[in-house]
């Protein structure tokens, strides 16, 4: 992977003009939640999350005025207009995030590091709080989920989704002249709820960038996003260029429904259980008020489900909410006094998110070396026994099967010159640079607290867990330091590095730069309720019903076996438009 058609380029503004007013959308916060008396006793669908899929799902079945949902979210509407102003993507969220930490990480630099566990609990989602890269990975990622025993699920499967969900906003014709800005009408939608915009203001520095990464190899695509998400490409943000606002499941996907008589979304409440007859069909959920959890003597609401229930909780309470219920590693539900309903090994495991670590640089010449050819990495990885590097806790023969398909799968994508093993943003206005590893090989868990199933549960990203991993992080230093030494680059920037610095040279120096420095997630959480074959530690198949139960799916990222080398916003609207789409019987 030294050549650089192993690395994904982006473009990353992080300082864009304000929009100060928003008189036409003020229509859009005029929805309210249904209050608790109002819920009745029974739905066609109950649908557990009112985040992205959680909304995507609700709007497309209640387009039947035949079928009754009721959608539970933990947290609340976001009525400040700060959840639009696309320069306020870093602002203070904590009013609409959870506030979890994960365990130790004894592999990374410090004793006892933990690291931030980001999850939206806001009506939206994710949607309503990310960073709005839009960008889709390659049709490799998306076909690997096929080749894991998911027809269609590639990339052809999707494709449709994907189309569906969006509407592309076409460039300014001089900006597309001035920048070589290029997309691919035929890959998006023209009425889809979400906006997909190329965002028209851009530093004059991203010339150069290109240029030099074109002296190293780089092939300019014509978009990523219909499945060539390697070398440069333009990546599409989730942003309404009409108004400069963000474009999300909220404003997209809820509100021009939420009028609609057969549509109920009750927000703060939390779902306990799902509950479950003798014959392990689903029969609706218990939950109760968020202001009552820490609360023994609460009391508990029971809703009946006529037809599904239906997670979309999101990657970290999806398998919570499935192991509380009794679905889940027997081995831990023991432990917890959960009563079993069905052994399923795979809830909780083969968690992914993409890892990233950080380079500075500043504007002054330095020498630079030559990063080792990323090829050698890719085999020694194929060349591993597959269980040698997962966590303790995957014991069941299922598990290590699953993981063996994955990393042949992994191992081939690496060695492929269509698809990427590194995202490297370009912020313009300076050297700051989140080198993220799309395909992380490592692999995390998240499990119920034993001794509290209804605290919030224990995450393990297992950063590094893998040693490959690790190899392919300092590799990216490497990289970065050959493309800061670019005929073009070199001559316009001159520049010099901070961190991890200059005199981090040998390779037990770069590895420690590599562990004190990473973050292990970038808020994208996936895998935990994996579509793959029950044999393989799958949980849901490929109608996205949950094995071995009744009357349950899942739709979010939970579902992903394999993380995708992009951001997951666009992804997870495609999977949640497909699932809505089995739902209803239409393959």
């Amino acid at each position: 992977m030294a050549k650089l058609s192993k690395v994904v380029f982006l473009w990353k503004v992080l300082s864009i003009p304000l929009a100060t007013a928003y008189p036409q959308l003020q229509n859009e916060f005029k929805q309210r939640a249904v209050k608790p008396s109002e819920i009745k006793g029974s739905y066609d669908y109950v649908i557990i999350g009112g985040g992205q899929s959680g909304l995507v799902v609700a709007n497309r079945l209640s387009e039947d005025p035949k079928v009754s949902v009721l959608v539970v979210e933990y947290g609340y509407f976001d009525d400040s207009y700060d959840v639009l102003d696309i320069q306020k993507v870093f602002r203070d969220t904590t009013h609409t995030k959870y506030n979890l930490t994960s365990v130790p990480q004894t592999q990374l630099g410090e004793a006892n590091q933990v690291q931030s566990v980001p999850a939206a609990a806001v009506v939206g989602g994710g949607s309503a709080i990310n960073g709005m890269f839009f960008n889709r990975g390659a049709a490799d990622d998306y076909d690997n989920w096929e080749k894991l025993g998911n027809p269609g699920w590639g990339f052809n499967g999707l494709l449709p989704y994907f189309i569906k969900s969006t509407t592309l906003q076409i460039p300014d014709a001089a900006f597309a002249k001035e920048f070589n800005a290029t997309w691919d009408e035929k890959v998006y939608g023209k009425n889809g709820p979400i906006q997909a915009s190329i965002y028209p203001v851009q530093y004059p520095a991203l010339k150069s960038v290109w240029t030099g990464f074109e002296e190293l190899g780089a092939e300019r695509q014509k978009s990523g996003d219909d499945g060539n998400a390697h070398g440069l490409f333009w990546a599409t943000r989730s942003i309404d260029d009409r108004t400069r606002t963000r474009s999300y499941a909220r404003t997209g996907y809820y509100a021009p429904v939420a009028e609609r008589k057969n549509l109920d979304l009750l927000t703060g409440w939390r779902v306990n259980t799902i509950t479950f007859d003798k014959k392990k069909q689903a029969t609706g959920i218990n939950m109760q008020s968020r202001d009552s959890i820490t609360d023994a003597k609460a009391k508990i609401t029971s809703i009946k489900a006529r037809k599904e229930v239906i997670l979309a909780a999101g990657a970290l309470h999806t398998p919570q909410i499935l192991q509380r219920s009794g679905v889940g590693p027997a081995s831990l539900l023991q432990k917890a006094n959960v009563p079993l309903v069905i052994d399923l090994p795979g809830v909780g495991a083969n968690m992914q998110d993409h890892p990233q670590v950080t380079m500075i640089v500043a504007l002054l010449p330095l020498s630079l070396v030559s990063p080792a050819n990323y090829t050698s990495l890719a085999k020694s990885y194929l060349s591993q026994s597959s269980a040698a590097y997962l966590p303790a806790s995957y014991s069941a023969a299922t598990l290590k099967a699953g993981y063996a398909k994955q990393q042949k799968l992994l191992g081939s994508s690496l060695l492929r010159k269509d698809n990427a093993a590194l995202e490297m943003p370009f912020a313009g206005n300076g050297g700051y640079y989140l080198l993220m590893l799309t395909k992380p090989v490592s692999r995390g868990t998240i499990n119920i607290n034993t001794s509290n199933p209804y605290a919030e549960p224990l995450v393990d990203f297992n950063t590094f867990g893998n040693p490959a991993d690790l190899a392919i992080a300092m590799e990216a230093f490497k990289f970065g330091r050959v493309l800061h030494n670019t005929k073009t680059i070199s001559s316009t920037f001159h520049p010099v590095e901070l961190a991890p610095g200059a005199q981090v040279a040998s390779e037990k120096d770069l590895e420690k730069a590599a562990r004190d420095t990473v973050v292990s997630t970038t808020a994208h959480l996936s895998g935990t309720a994996s579509l793959m074959p029950r044999e393989l530690g799958g949980v849901v198949d490929t109608e996205l019903k949950v094995y071995g139960v009744k009357g349950v799916r899942v739709v979010d990222a939970s579902v992903m076996p394999l993380i995708p080398g992009a951001h997951l916003c666009s992804t997870v609207y495609a999977v949640a438009e497909k699932a809505a789409d089995l739902i209803k019987g239409r393959k």
